[in-house]
């Protein structure tokens, strides 16, 4: 967050006085893309991210358990294809550099199998613990219902 910041503000006080850096803006975007793989993984990991679960919460209680489970599921399946059709992603761009900086394109794409495989793996935690009944169903997130 702190080297956005310093970006941001390299290519704002370098434009206020008429000596733009060409790389901040570029610098900044790709830091924008990790900080938001990265903000995903922690709301995975906290179980933080908004739910609305009006109908979730009036189902019955194996009812209940059985819908948060396919919901978990279609998590492991959009993390699946992440790590499927993310991960080429970076081969296909490691070779080519950044327009302002020596640095691979790749690296804007590297948190997509990572966040991929976090999400799995918070995925099959919860349905551990669904299926033990040991564990919240929405967790300490925020749950809008």
């Amino acid at each position: 967050m702190l080297a956005l910041l310093a970006s941001v503000m390299a290519g704002v006080v370098s434009r206020l006085v008429g000596n733009p850096v060409p790389w901040s803006d570029e610098m900044a975007q790709s830091l924008l893309v990790w900080i938001g793989f990265t903000g995903l993984m922690i709301a995975s990991r906290r179980r933080s991210h908004i739910r609305i679960t009006v109908l979730i919460d009036r189902l019955p209680g194996q009812l209940n358990t059985a819908f948060e489970i396919v919901l978990r599921l279609g998590v492991i399946l959009f993390a699946a294809s992440l790590l499927r059709w993310g991960t080429p992603l970076i081969g296909r761009n490691w070779d080519i550099d950044w327009v302002s900086l020596p640095l691979s394109a790749g690296l804007l794409y590297l948190p997509i199998p990572l966040v991929a495989l976090v999400l799995i793996g918070q995925a099959l935690v919860e349905i551990w613990e669904l299926l033990r009944g040991g564990a919240s169903k929405a967790g300490p997130g925020v749950s809008l219902s």
